[in-house]
């Protein structure tokens, strides 16, 4: 009877053995499967985040047939044409599940531009598209103003890309309004003057924001230091290299307004070529605007922020700086001549 018992007992160790191993291979595949499913997904979101990366920056950019409109506005049709472009891959309002809405850099780009067109449209309805400044501001351009300074962060009801596509329309619509005479206009050496001005301390304010970028603690002094508001000792750390987390977002908030303002500046210039060449100031504006499309168009995937005088590291930054400052030293130049 001793011997069929044990025969019994190691029939029933070797089954539990079998169920056993065959348990352990099912979940030995079964994470095998896991992994491999949360490799292909990782492998997917880095294909979808490539093909959704767009830095559009072309300095030949044209303004699209669909807002040229003879006897209307180049400017306007160029900030149409570049907040349409954008808004064709609009990243800022993207959720977390979507690739693109993980890029620093676009997300970055996109709201400067979306900010530097909003600043555009406050002035062409306070200043450019009225008589004077004290004529009837018009119904259109106020609308796109409102619907341009949008938050760009939207995403539904209503969201930030619905909101600045009514926009367009209706900078569209000014645009065919003005080309047969139903709206102003006005294009005097004062009123361009006094938009560059505009220009000049929005990139000034940038540029505060990448010297406390590039500066780094050691830069001041204890009673600097205690002088600096809560926001500019938040941005002011020591510098990163190329792990600086605050210098691609700066680079390209940075870049996305000097682009836009570029593309504007570059056809608002043809809207006052007559203005500028009464004033002898045609040669000064291409030198401007030459600063300015070097700096918009500069381009680096990965932004260092490295030390001052680091001789392994640079200050991508600095180097954008260079152009801005440059930029608003001949924009003060042009401006001047404009008030002679």
């Amino acid at each position: 009877m001793t011997i069929p018992l044990f025969r019994r007992l190691g029939a029933s160790l070797s089954d539990l053995k079998e169920a056993v191993t065959d348990r352990v291979a099912g979940a030995s595949l079964t994470a095998k499967s896991i992994a491999a499913g949360a490799i292909l997904v990782v492998l997917l979101f880095g294909a979808v985040f490539i093909l959704q990366y767009h830095i559009d920056d072309a300095a030949e950019l044209k303004p699209s047939p669909r807002f040229v409109v003879e006897g209307g506005s180049n400017a306007v049709a160029m900030a149409a044409t570049v907040m349409e472009l954008e808004t064709s891959h609009w990243a800022p309002n993207k959720p977390w599940f979507y690739p693109i809405a993980h890029s620093t850099n676009m997300v970055a780009y996109q709201k400067g531009l979306q900010y530097a067109v909003a600043q555009w449209a406050t002035q062409m309805t306070d200043f450019l598209g009225r008589e004077r400044g004290s004529g009837e501001v018009d119904p259109d351009l106020v609308a796109a103003k409102g619907l341009l300074n949008y938050d760009p962060s939207a995403f539904i009801l209503p969201s930030a890309v619905s909101q600045y596509a009514e926009g367009i329309k209706h900078l569209d619509a000014y645009n065919r309004r003005l080309a047969h005479g139903q709206a102003k206009y006005d294009k005097i050496a004062s009123n361009l003057s006094d938009f560059l001005i505009k220009v000049g301390k929005d990139l000034g304010s940038q540029s505060g924001t990448i010297e406390l970028t590039v500066l780094s603690p050691d830069d001041f002094t204890e009673g600097e230091r205690a002088r600096l508001t809560d926001n500019q000792r938040q941005v002011l750390s020591t510098n990163g290299g190329y792990f600086d987390g605050r210098a691609s977002k700066v680079y390209f908030a940075t870049k996305g307004r000097m682009y836009a303002y570029y593309v504007i500046l570059n056809a608002l210039g043809e809207d006052f070529h007559d203005v500028l060449a009464n004033k002898g100031a045609l040669e000064h504006w291409d030198n401007m605007l030459l600063s300015l499309r070097s700096g918009a168009t500069q381009y680096k995937f990965f932004i260092a922020n490295g030390a001052g005088g680091s001789y392994f590291i640079p200050s991508d930054l600095a180097y954008q700086g260079f152009f801005l400052l440059r930029f608003d030293k001949q924009l003060q130049e042009v401006a001047d001549i404009l008030n002679r």
